[in-house]
């Protein structure tokens, strides 16, 4: 299973490649896809910046993406890490009073704007003092029309920069710097490029039952966990949202020492159901669960199940991560330990699939010996960690029974 971006390069003066605007793709063809644009921009989310390492997608720069005027409302953008985006305000947004409390809210929690396509209407005026960037379309607006809009408006400019965009010739790029712009982008400095990257399945149903619980005027924490432990892609997601977005509302640094529980409870309702819309939004017309899906997730409980076994329960919950993860680098066709510097896994479970260290890691082993029906060395593991052939027969049947009713699509 595969998702699509197209990626077009924003340049600075000296044509330097400073930033790239994130285009939702369904395939190959260079265009956008016949699908609402509340649906493109959670499938971006979603899959590149909830899933795919952010330096696969646009590097070190900052990348431009377009945001519909309801999800800016709801404030889905703030799935996204704020020192990384510019949040693009559609051209056919309608500049009231909503947008402009989400808007500044956002913006003073450091969120940078861009008005795209602006049309240089006047009831823009009053969201100028929140916007970082004004994108001019040269082939709607001659550029004198654009310098009588901002000498009208020099008072409320501050330090906005100004970006030329569908800029087509050498002699418009010129003209447009002379003019005092300083962002350019279109054809004359490149079409956009298509990348092609493996994307992670989902679990409608568990998804649906998520989406229910959250609904609710009390989340039960413990469903929820229950559910997001049932799907490797939520789980996940969830624990790079952690790392790159909402550890920073919350307040919490040293995410690396958090179980999954703890995460939830960090995060709080509000931040779990913007996180599930994001996610629900984005998983319609998934593909099919492949079967390493369910095969992480046998992982998972076998592993929990295990380190229970061995009277060990702090290690449970960590046990399942671990084994959860175990497949991801295979999954996504990425290493293991870039993978794992864009969640928030506890430094155990780094450790464990990174290096092979700690107890964790034993469990792995064992979990991987057998499945791989390796018996000497499944024996040799088992006296390490204090098992019976038993305790590990045990443990697969149930994980496997487990993992088989959770990967109902």
């Amino acid at each position: 299973m595969y998702a699509f971006i197209a990626r077009q390069p924003i340049f600075d003066r000296d044509m330097n490649t400073v930033a790239y605007e994130l285009l939702f793709r369904d395939g190959m063809n260079n265009r956008f896809p016949d699908v609402s644009a509340e649906y493109a921009t959670s499938r971006m989310i979603s899959d590149q910046f909830l899933c795919v390492p952010a330096a696969r997608i646009a590097g070190t720069h900052t990348s431009f993406i377009n945001f519909p005027f309801q999800m800016v409302i709801n404030h889905c953008a703030e799935a996204l890490d704020k020192d990384s985006v510019v949040i693009e305000i559609l051209e056919d947004a309608e500049p009231g009073e909503a947008l402009l409390q989400a808007v500044k809210a956002m913006s003073a929690r450091g969120y940078r704007f861009a008005l795209d396509d602006f049309t240089l209407a006047p009831e823009w005026d009053i969201f100028l003092p929140y916007i970082s960037i004004l994108k001019f379309d040269v082939r709607n607006n001659t550029l004198e029309q654009i310098k009588d809009y901002l000498s009208q408006r020099e008072n409320m400019m501050g330090d906005i920069k100004y970006l030329a965009e569908k800029v087509e010739t050498k002699e418009e790029f010129n003209k447009y710097r002379d003019a005092g712009f300083s962002l350019f982008q279109g054809y004359f400095f490149c079409r956009p490029e298509i990348i092609k990257y493996r994307r992670l399945s989902q679990n409608q149903l568990a998804i649906f039952r998520l989406q229910m619980e959250v609904g609710r005027n009390k989340p039960d924490f413990r469903i929820i966990e229950s559910l997001i432990k049932t799907d490797l892609t939520l789980s996940y997601k969830i624990m790079r949202y952690m790392k790159h977005t909402a550890f920073k509302h919350a307040g919490i640094y040293n995410f690396s020492k958090l179980t999954l529980s703890e995460v939830l409870m960090y995060l709080g309702e509000n931040q779990l159901r913007r996180f599930v819309a994001v996610v629900v939004l984005a998983s319609a017309g998934n593909d099919k669960v492949s079967e390493l899906y369910p095969l992480s997730m046998m992982r998972g409980k076998f592993c929990e199940l295990i380190a229970g076994k061995m009277n060990e329960p702090s290690l449970a919950e960590n046990a399942f991560l671990c084994g959860l993860f175990s497949l991801l680098d295979t999954i996504l066709e990425l290493p293991i330990e870039e993978l794992m510097k864009q969640i928030a896994v506890p430094q155990s479970v780094s450790e464990a699939l990174c290096q092979q260290k700690g107890r964790l890691a034993d469990i792995v082993t064992l979990c991987r010996d057998y499945e791989q029906q390796h018996w000497d060395k499944t024996a040799q593991m088992c006296a390490v960690l204090g098992l019976t052939d038993d305790d590990v027969v045990e443990a697969m049947r149930t994980a496997t029974i487990w993992a088989g009713e959770n990967t109902v699509n």
